[in-house]
Formats: structure tokens, C-alpha cells, sequence
């Protein structure tokens, strides 16, 4: 009975007082010790005070006197209540208006598609195309020559970025 798949199922039967002794008293039990099972049982206790509250501060609906007479003698002379018929010029402008939304609807998702086509095209004409871009594995370095390859490509582009100084002219200061 201790765990909470068991007991979670009970507790609102526990707060009714619909448990016998025998299943209240191990549920008590596993209330004391399991924290998410008392507060789960603390929420269902606060709102079924929260609605019992609501029950009694509900307004009684006040009913005219002579209310359940003049139902029944509508019922008798075959009244069968207000129905209300709508103008059919009033029904034409809704009906107007649903086809205008679907026509708008069924434009707007062809716009979006034919939008969607030309972003594809667009993007597959600016990609990169070439007969000679293909990754093979034939031309790979080991990784000591491509650390030494990458080196010396470091060393020449360091050369070239120093400035070119005469040694005469590197002691004179202006």
C-alpha cells in the first residue's frame, strides 16, 4: 500500500470518507510519509472546500409566480417555444463572407506555396556546382604532413606579414 500508484487513486474516496478502516488506516499511513502524496491530498481537500463554498454562496434563481401555468398552458395550446428565423438576407451576407474567407484562405496557402518553389529554385541555383567537388578519400594527408603542410604555410604567411626593414635603417630612430 505504500506506493503512490496505489494510493494516489484513494484519496479522494479517503477525503469523502468512503474508505473502510482497514484501507483508510495504511493510506494515513503512506500520507504521513510521502510528501507529494499529502500535498495531492491537500489540493483535492482545498478545492472540494473551494466548491462546497461556491454551492452556498450560489443566488436561488427567483421564478415568477405564475411560471409553471403559463408554460403549461403554452405547452396545451401547442406552442413549442420562441423560435427564431433569421432574415434570409441576413443569412446571405454570412454565407458571403464564409466564401469570401475560403477564397481568401485557399489564395493565401497557394501564395505561400508558390513562394516556398521559388525560395527552393532560388537556393539551388546560388549553390556551388563543380565536376571536380566530390570528397574522395584518395588525396588525404596524414595528419603529421598536414600539421607540417599547415606549419609552413603559417611560416610563409608570417614572412610576408613582417615589414621590410634595412638593418641600417632599423637603428636610426627619426
Amino acid at each position: 500500500m505504500n506506493a503512490c500508484t496505489d494510493s494516489r487513486p484513494l484519496i479522494m474516496s479517503y477525503l469523502d470518507g468512503e474508505l473502510s478502516e482497514a484501507q483508510a488506516a495504511p493510506l494515513r499511513k503512506h500520507l504521513l510519509e510521502c510528501q507529494p502524496c499529502r500535498a495531492s491530498a491537500q489540493d483535492q481537500k482545498n478545492l472540494t472546500r473551494w466548491l462546497s463554498t461556491a454551492k452556498q454562496v450560489e443566488e436561488p434563481v427567483h421564478v415568477p409566480r405564475d411560471f409553471a401555468a403559463r408554460v403549461a398552458r403554452r405547452a396545451f395550446q401547442g406552442d413549442r417555444g420562441a423560435l427564431t428565423v433569421e432574415a434570409p438576407m441576413a443569412v446571405l451576407p454570412q454565407r458571403r463572407d464564409e466564401r469570401s474567407f475560403r477564397f481568401v484562405l485557399v489564395l493565401t496557402a497557394a501564395a505561400a506555396v508558390i513562394v516556398l518553389c521559388f525560395a527552393v529554385a532560388i537556393r539551388q541555383m546560388t549553390l556551388p556546382t563543380s565536376s571536380r567537388m566530390m570528397a574522395q578519400d584518395e588525396n588525404v594527408l596524414p595528419l603529421d604532413k598536414t600539421i607540417q603542410e599547415l606549419d609552413r604555410l603559417n611560416a610563409r604567411d608570417c614572412e610576408a606579414a613582417k615589414p621590410d626593414v634595412k638593418p641600417a635603417e632599423a637603428g636610426r630612430r627619426p
